[in-house]
């Protein structure tokens, strides 16, 4: 297998290395390095600042905002690192997911630049650490990227924390992303909100009525007939709906 030579980001060292990609360690300073063919970026992380026991209050939080709430339990929650790429450019920092992401928000997620931190392979044998998927070569080809290629500084490798979380909400299961370092929740499937409730359910009554209504009409053969029929349909309906909206506590 061929060795090839390169310098550590951090120290300058000459480190000898065979061709495949992937993580290295400095023999001369213990800084975790990533490798990709013949280039070697600057590998850093997040500490995370949020810990499992302040979720639910952060995920309740969230959902506040749309109107839901009622008690949220935490049933599953795991810190997961997931890798961007960081271009530091002449003026301006360009981010990118360096792995497929689910949730579409984390495409133009902030990176707080001021708190990153050299890699630590500790990191991996205490928490799940993703790879990259995005290689740095498909970064450099992307129209963003090409345009401003020249003015590229630096590039990095950034792991950032998140807790991968499930909950339960109104006895049903949903899972999201909890931003470890910030607190921000990002939700994959939102539980459904009052207020869009209460439209489907207007919205199902009013066409089981007029549908009544209309065979009312279609049906008896007197006017004041269908004015009775009318009254007592829509008395009825209200009682009806009144009752159930109570005991599904709208």
């Amino acid at each position: 297998m061929m060795m090839v030579e390169i310098s550590c980001t951090q120290c300058g060292a000459n480190i000898e290395i065979t061709e495949d990609s992937g993580f290295i360690t400095c023999p001369y300073c213990d800084s975790r390095l990533y490798v990709e063919v013949d280039r070697t970026v600057r590998h850093l992380y997040l500490k995370p600042r949020i810990s499992s026991n302040q979720l639910p209050g952060i995920i309740s939080k969230a959902l506040e905002k749309f109107e839901l709430t009622q008690p949220v339990e935490l049933t599953e929650a795991k810190l997961v690192f997931i890798p961007f790429w960081l271009l530091r450019l002449e003026k301006g920092i360009l981010r990118f997911p360096a792995s497929e992401l689910e949730f579409e928000e984390l495409k133009k997620f902030k990176i707080p630049v001021g708190e990153l931190l050299p890699y630590e392979a500790e990191i991996e044998r205490n928490y799940q650490v993703e790879l990259p998927e995005l290689e740095l070569e498909e970064i450099f080809h992307l129209p963003l990227v090409e345009r401003v290629k020249d003015q590229i500084q630096r590039v990095d490798l950034i792991h950032l924390p998140f807790y991968q979380v499930s909950y339960k909400y109104l006895e049903q299961i949903y899972s999201g992303l909890v931003d470890g370092a910030g607190g921000k929740f990002f939700a994959q499937q939102l539980p459904p909100s009052p207020s869009k409730e209460k439209d489907r359910y207007f919205m199902k009554w009013l066409g089981a009525l007029s549908l009544i209504f209309l065979l009312e009409a279609f049906f008896l053969p007197r006017f004041w007939m269908i004015l009775c029929a009318y009254l007592g349909t829509g008395v009825l309906g209200w009682y009806v709906i009144k009752k159930d909206l109570e005991k599904k506590g709208y």
